[in-house]
């Protein structure tokens, strides 16, 4: 009986994961703004010290949020996850290191989808990948035609544009 209990309760936990992981419903700057708000009080999750009592600050603040003022749960966990993939409470000199690629033109819109284009040269460039650093020549060149831009803040920020 208890290996089948067990097995149960191994299936609800995945089911719960999957539904939490169903997909945040609110925009990129409302999650901005959802962020910034988290420095403010009552949370007061501010970059100064630790980079692991930042992130565990801001959970908190956001389980608060989730539990006691409506904020999507499906939300909870993209902004945990800019927390953790942040410069705050990281040494100085930290950066974040956004690899990006040319964007491409195709049936007459960008990889974006809202830029109309004629060819490639009107395109944004897109984001692949980012991770922080502790300097930014440690932002690696690439020989594949992408390039790398270094920022500061969190990789959730990180843009394309080129200095």
């Amino acid at each position: 009986m208890r290996p089948i209990m067990f097995m149960l309760a191994i299936v609800a936990a995945l089911s719960a994961a999957s539904v939490a992981d169903a997909g945040c419903s609110l925009s990129h700057s409302e999650l901005a703004s959802a962020r910034a708000s988290l420095s403010q009080p009552p949370y007061n999750c501010t970059c100064e010290g630790n980079h692991g009592r930042y992130v565990s600050c801001v959970a908190r603040a956001v389980s608060d949020l989730v539990r006691n003022h409506g904020f999507p749960v499906n939300c909870k966990g993209a902004v945990t996850r800019c927390a953790a993939r942040s410069t705050c409470g990281k040494k100085t000199g930290f950066v974040t290191c956004a690899v990006c690629s040319p964007g491409t033109c195709s049936a007459g819109f960008c990889d974006d989808g809202t830029t109309s284009c004629t060819d490639s040269s009107t395109c944004p460039a897109v984001l692949n990948r980012c991770s922080t650093k502790s300097q930014a020549a440690l932002c690696e060149a690439h020989q594949d035609g992408t390039f790398t831009v270094a920022g500061s803040g969190s990789c959730c920020d990180a843009g394309c544009t080129q200095n």
